[in-house]
């Protein structure tokens, strides 16, 4: 749901997610993520004197974790949570006697940096850090933490306050846009939280909000749960995998063979229908539901739509209906080629989709000798600092490590810098995995960038050390760097609105433009053949962007998504088995899916992006234009426009903002042929080869 002290988060296993406002902190894959702001937080961490490919390591003072001036225990922990409340509580008093003017905005900005400051690290180290007791001491403190938060969140008092200043006139006039706009920030989160109602139905909404938070919960176990098969129930062609166990045990890795009918089988039994997934499943979706309908609004699509670009489900389903009917041929063709790469004259298989694309996709890029480059993690951070100081004016610094700075020996800092020297912000980079270390590329904002403050943020990703990376990893990566520099570029007058805090489909955008432009020359060039970057050569690429070959499919199964997560989050669902057929039938009808499997009951993102799955497709779509509209296509270059759109964070209206890079307002036309044509031009171009 939303709130105003603890920050928007849609990821997993996140236990605050109920009562959070509207920033994204962001990954690819299923991840715990957060908002963090450390300010004097830091936390102790072991570090040795290390060297590294990429820079110097040598240790040369001491210092806190994220460069601050305190190392601590579980102790000083505990006291930075008893400090951060006091002062939240004299703030709480001091607004509730304050004139109405701006400085509610601000003292209401504070309370939400102050808590911050706690909750969201304590979250972070109790994921991140080495030491036992100190991980189990922050994760204490953060639980504390959300439940004054859940207090702070149904304050009718500070709401009528907040809500004073925005009717008040003559107290309006005064405010300056940015202070207007967070104004009205404030007021929808806390209207969205039920603040405004009265004593009763608040209480039904927190018990509501809980009640979702633990559906949520379950649901998200469940569908990560893996299926547990007996010897006597194995179909024949998964037999060789249960080597002499009495039972096969099957999880989402394990479904992507290459053998195609232990593909077929492993992804039936494991998304087959379960009747205790569906129950927990119609459950969020009836208290969500319940939540939207106790807070005013006609369904829990509605509520979660308001202040974002697309702003109603309306908008939404017709821009993915008329998406759906000009990718209808280009689908089909691709379809055909899946079907004479697996050899059959047969429907393919919802489960060969991603395996044949990216088949496909690895075999065309072979052709050019680029890409039969190995790609290593020294030419990725190269890439990414052309792309910087290309499209940015700003360049990464190594710098060297601190002790106590960082939460582990593999952990890298770097600074980006104006062209003058002067630092914008840090990003520190954990690359590689480790025991314990969850699967994932993410990014973690843990200081937010205003006009006197300094963004840092963490970059954490999975990658195997010594190995080449893969192109699909590079992408993610890509993606994320885009969240970072939305986060460390940002400069705003209020933290609650700085970078990446914004409606979800607005926050993608910046990711998305980021990865979406890693086919230009200069780009490659530095991927696969750093030594080479200063040369100026020329190298062979194709004319289209890598993620556009054979992705309509994919395109496809994204739409199907996005659609589905509309319709069970604007009804009364009794049977979503039910619904999900009738979307399969109109959305996803070229590809094979049993009638006895539910895929969907194992969508953790119904949960984390409940009403808000379709920003992928929609960012993309502008994302396109975007490129296009700036002559971003053939080559990277500085555009004043780009850079002043990351510095403004959410502070300003999305739209608004969207109309003013483009320099005309949105329509579903234009955006759905932004994604189209690319697609079609990649089919032109295989078929004419």
């Amino acid at each position: 749901s939303c709130g105003i002290f603890a920050e928007y988060v849609s990821p997993p296993y996140f236990p605050h997610y109920y009562i959070t406002n509207n920033l994204r902190s962001y990954s690819c894959l299923n991840v715990k993520t957060l908002r963090y702001s450390m300010a004097n937080l830091m936390l102790r961490s072991s570090t040795k004197i290390v060297s590294s490919q990429f820079g110097n390591r040598l240790v040369i003072s001491k210092c806190g974790l994220f460069g601050g001036s305190n190392s601590c225990s579980t102790t000083f922990l505990q006291a930075q949570w008893a400090k951060a409340f006091i002062s939240c509580e004299e703030l709480r008093r001091d607004i509730k006697q304050s004139r109405i003017d701006v400085s509610l905005i601000t003292k209401l900005d504070d309370m939400s940096n102050k808590i911050c400051v706690v909750a969201d690290a304590c979250n972070f180290i109790s994921s991140y850090h080495s030491c036992e007791n100190v991980a189990s001491a922050a994760e204490e403190i953060y639980i504390e933490a959300i439940s004054y938060v859940e207090a702070l969140n149904t304050d009718k008092a500070l709401y009528l306050k907040i809500k004073t200043l925005k009717d008040d006139s003559a107290a309006w006039r005064l405010l300056d846009l940015d202070s207007r706009h967070a104004t009205n920030m404030f007021v929808d989160e806390f209207e969205k939280s039920g603040t405004q109602l009265d004593t009763e139905k608040r209480e039904i909404f927190v018990d509501t909000s809980n009640s979702i938070f633990k559906a949520g919960s379950h649901f998200v176990e469940a569908a990560d749960k893996p299926t547990n098969i007996s010897l006597g129930k194995c179909p024949t062609p998964l037999l060789n995998l249960i080597r002499g166990n009495s039972s096969l045990t099957l999880s989402a890795s394990d479904l992507n063979s290459r053998y195609d009918d232990v593909r077929e089988a492993s992804w039936k039994i494991y998304h087959r229908f379960d009747r205790s997934r569906e129950a927990i499943l119609c459950e969020l979706l009836k208290q969500r539901q319940r939540l939207a309908s106790l807070s005013g609004f006609e369904d829990h699509c509605v509520r979660e739509l308001r202040g974002s670009i697309a702003n109603t489900p309306v908008n939404v389903q017709d821009f993915l209906n008329e998406l759906n009917f000009q990718l209808q041929d280009t689908v089909n063709r691709e379809a055909d080629v899946f079907r004479k790469s697996k050899r059959t004259r047969e429907s393919v298989g919802i489960w060969d989709i991603s395996y044949y694309a990216v088949e496909n996709r690895y075999k065309f890029l072979q052709t050019y000798p680029i890409f039969q480059s190995k790609l290593t993690l020294t030419s990725v951070v190269a890439a990414l600092n052309k792309l910087s100081q290309g499209m940015f004016n700003v360049e990464l610094v190594n710098e060297t490590i601190k002790t106590d700075e960082v939460w582990h020996t593999d952990v890298l800092k770097y600074s980006v810098r104006t062209q003058s020297g002067q630092t914008l912000g840090i990003i520190y980079c954990d690359f590689y995995k480790r025991p314990g270390k969850a699967e994932h590329i993410c990014l973690h904002t843990i200081q937010c960038g205003t006009f006197t403050q300094i963004p840092i943020v963490a970059l954490v990703c999975n990658f195997d050390k010594g190995d080449c990376i893969q192109i699909s990893d590079v992408n993610l990566l890509f993606h994320e760097y885009g969240h970072a520099l939305h986060a460390v570029l940002g400069r705003t007058q209020y933290q609650h609105v700085s970078g990446t805090r914004c409606p979800t489909d607005f926050a993608e955008i910046p990711s998305i433009l980021l990865d979406s432009i890693i086919n230009q020359s200069s780009i490659m060039e530095a991927l696969f053949s750093p030594k080479e970057t200063s040369k100026g050569h020329t190298i062979n690429l194709p004319s289209i962007s890598i993620s556009d070959c054979y992705n309509a499919t994919e395109t496809q199964v994204q739409l199907y998504y996005a659609m589905l997560d509309q319709l069970l989050h604007s009804m009364d669902v009794k049977d979503t088995r039910q619904i999900a057929s009738m979307a399969q039938e109109k959305y996803l009808s070229q590809f094979h899916i049993p009638a006895s499997t539910a895929w969907h009951q194992r969508f953790t993102h119904l949960y984390f992006y409940g009403g808000r799955y379709y920003s992928y497709l929609w960012a993309q779509a502008i994302v396109n234009i975007i490129i296009e509209r700036h002559n971003l296509k053939e080559e990277i270059h500085y555009s004043p426009e780009i850079r002043a759109f990351f510095e403004k964070g959410g502070s300003m209206d999305c739209s608004y903002q969207i109309e003013s890079l483009l320099g005309e307002p949105l329509s579903i036309d234009t955006m759905v042929a932004s994604l189209v044509k690319p697609l079609t031009s990649f089919n032109a171009l295989i078929e004419s080869s």
